[in-house]
């Protein structure tokens, strides 16, 4: 084993990152705005909280075909109310980047900030897709996760957004 071998199996796996992204078609940005909005009014019904999708929720176009829809802040710093809050304590921000391609769209990036509840171990997780790949993928992978810990990131397969809040709402919220 030598770090030359170890930066080259990254390096394939970011490769195939980016081609699964070429491959993944989504809904329009606006469809999945809605898909979104309706899946997180349905869990915080469910859950009986006092969040409001509708508001939280927010469709921001940029240019060139790319939108970006995001819930609280794009870096965690403390609970605000513009956080999805959990009964548990826990709080939920994302930001997804979606680019607008032919009927569809493609996964551009994505941040999913879930801050388990106080005094909790690890701190927090964050699952990342990076816009682009870092000069070095063996340190930061495209997809990678935060394990409560900003300078590890450990590679992750390419999610849709709703894997992601599926193990949110239904893996780890039910575990706190």
């Amino acid at each position: 084993m030598t770090l030359e071998r170890a930066r080259s199996r990254a390096e394939t796996l970011d490769s195939g990152t980016q081609k699964e992204i070429g491959e993944r078609m989504l809904a329009p940005p606006r469809v999945v705005f809605s898909e979104i909005r309706a899946y997180l009014y349905r869990r915080c019904e469910k859950m009986r909280t006092k969040n409001d999708p509708y508001d939280l929720l927010k469709l921001v176009p940029e240019s060139n075909g790319v939108a970006s829809i995001e819930l609280g802040p794009t870096i965690d710093k403390g609970p605000t109310p513009e956080h999805l809050h959990f009964e548990s304590g826990a709080r939920l921000s994302f930001g997804l980047t979606l680019r607008e391609v032919d009927r569809g769209s493609q996964l551009v990036a994505f941040r999913y900030h879930y801050q388990l509840p106080a005094k909790s171990s690890p701190e927090y997780l964050r699952f990342d897709l990076n816009e682009g790949p870092h000069p070095d993928s063996l340190v930061e992978p495209r997809g990678h996760l935060h394990p409560g810990l900003e300078d590890v990131r450990i590679p992750i397969s390419l999610h849709d957004p709703f894997e992601i809040l599926d193990r949110i709402f239904f893996v780890l919220e039910k575990r706190t």
